[in-house]
């Protein structure tokens, strides 16, 4: 062959590769050549045409694998950088899943996450939401739809549950499983949950610590997906804390009445110390049986003398102890002398808890330099002021009342009593003692 035709040959040549480089396809033109190491993005949460709310915080999921581990992931949204995730302690890995938070903004939105290996090589994936009911993305599928079923309770206490994914969605490391009646019982709130897929069946579990208050505590729980809504069926976890146990016999420190001597109308404490190694404590009057705690006190006024019974229960061992109330007819009103200027009577004092007594007074107020005042004032043994009241005096007629003094070193201290009237601007008028608590 001639150079001529050599030359004519290799011409022929070039210009049917060029020909079939022009009316090759679109998609053979534009391949790339093959990456060695390339790296994948998977967008896990949201899918594509998901809705959500103006101003609600969702979270982005994503897994990245490449060939040396993923250094970092990028999340853009609408083409602007939102934020930078890397792996612990900076070391790349592969497969790397990781959650980026975003603020949403009305609008139809392209959410972009982009990850580069320690190689330099980098993928991205995108999806494209719906924020505050703008039209959808077209050409987009439908987004999963999520949904669960309690199969059944595992442990007892109820602190774990077989539970079936029975919507579209897989339940990623964004979904979670939240406490729904402000009882966590020390769990966390939300809690993690093993990926999930639709139809699977798996164990969920929440690590519960259990009060330390005897009772019956029930916490409920809900799934909860990455945009905060919860679904599925309801789960609750009971925790019965009972009594501290007890074994023998009980034992009831003290039980008595203050004080045990009254008059019809008056009133009496009853008093009890600590009770020790009993499961349950109870304390019988003429209403019945009532549940108490110890130590503890209740007032009473029975018209009557009345027995009352303190019942100390260990696994069905009993103690009683008992104490008695006695009650004496009022006295009969004494005679009223003439009408007379400036007079006050006290009666013996009574408990009114352990920092205060009550003090019968009965006075009579001529309204000089009026108004006036009636003032009761206790003191210990030694003469010493340990509690004082005053309370408004009205005038001209006999008047019968109880004026409450506060005791703060205890009511036992309160051992007499003097009550006085006094004028507009604290004159005395008159006073009278009387017997405090002996």
């Amino acid at each position: 062959m001639g150079d001529a035709v050599k030359k004519l040959y290799a011409f022929l040549l070039l210009v049917s590769c060029a020909l079939f480089a022009a009316f090759a396809p679109a998609s053979a033109r534009a391949a790339p050549p093959l990456q060695v190491g390339g790296t994948t993005v998977t967008i896990q949460n949201p899918t594509n045409g998901m809705q959500f709310q103006p101003g609600q915080t969702i979270g982005i999921s994503s897994v990245a694998s490449g060939a040396g581990g993923i250094s970092f992931v990028q999340l853009f949204i609408d083409n602007a950088y939102i934020a930078t995730s890397q792996p612990p302690n900076g070391v790349p890995q592969s497969p790397f899943a990781s959650v980026q938070y975003w603020t949403t903004t009305p609008g139809v939105h392209n959410i972009v996450v982009r990850a580069t290996s320690s190689q330099g090589v980098t993928g991205q994936a995108s999806v494209s939401i719906n924020v505050g009911g703008s039209a959808s993305p077209t050409n987009t599928p439908n987004p999963c739809v999520v949904g669960s079923r309690v199969v059944g309770d595992v442990t007892i206490p109820q602190k774990t549950w077989q539970v079936q994914n029975t919507g579209t969605c897989i339940w990623v490391n964004t979904y979670g499983i939240v406490n729904i009646n402000n009882t966590p019982l020390g769990a966390q709130s939300p809690s993690s949950i093993p990926q999930i897929a639709p139809g699977q069946t798996s164990n969920i579990s929440v690590n519960m610590i259990a009060p330390q208050q005897p009772g019956s505590y029930r916490s409920v729980w809900q799934l909860r997906a990455p945009n905060g809504y919860t679904f599925g069926q309801q789960m609750d976890a009971v925790i019965n804390v009972p009594q501290a146990g007890c074994n023998g016999t009980p034992q009831i420190t003290s039980f008595y009445a203050s004080p045990q001597n009254i008059r019809a109308g008056q009133a009496a404490t009853l008093i009890w110390g600590a009770v020790n190694n009993a499961d349950q404590i109870r304390l019988q009057t003429p209403a019945g049986s009532s549940s108490v705690t110890a130590p503890g006190q209740t007032t009473l006024s029975p018209n009557v003398t009345t027995t009352y019974i303190l019942t100390a229960l260990c696994q069905g061992q009993r103690v009683d102890s008992v104490t008695t109330v006695y009650v004496s007819a009022a006295p009969p009103p004494t005679p009223t002398p003439p009408p007379q200027r400036n007079t006050i009577t006290l009666s013996p004092a009574q408990q009114a808890g352990y920092g205060a007594i009550n003090v019968p007074v009965q006075y009579f107020y001529d309204n000089t330099n009026a108004p006036g005042q009636v003032q009761i004032t206790a003191f210990n043994n030694m003469g010493q002021v340990v509690g004082s009241s005053n309370v408004g005096a009205i005038p001209y007629a006999q008047q019968f009342t109880n004026v409450t003094v506060s005791i703060p070193s205890g009511y036992q201290n309160a051992v007499n009593v003097q009550g006085c009237l006094l004028d507009r601007i604290g004159n005395y008028l008159t006073c009278g003692s009387g017997l405090g608590i002996r």
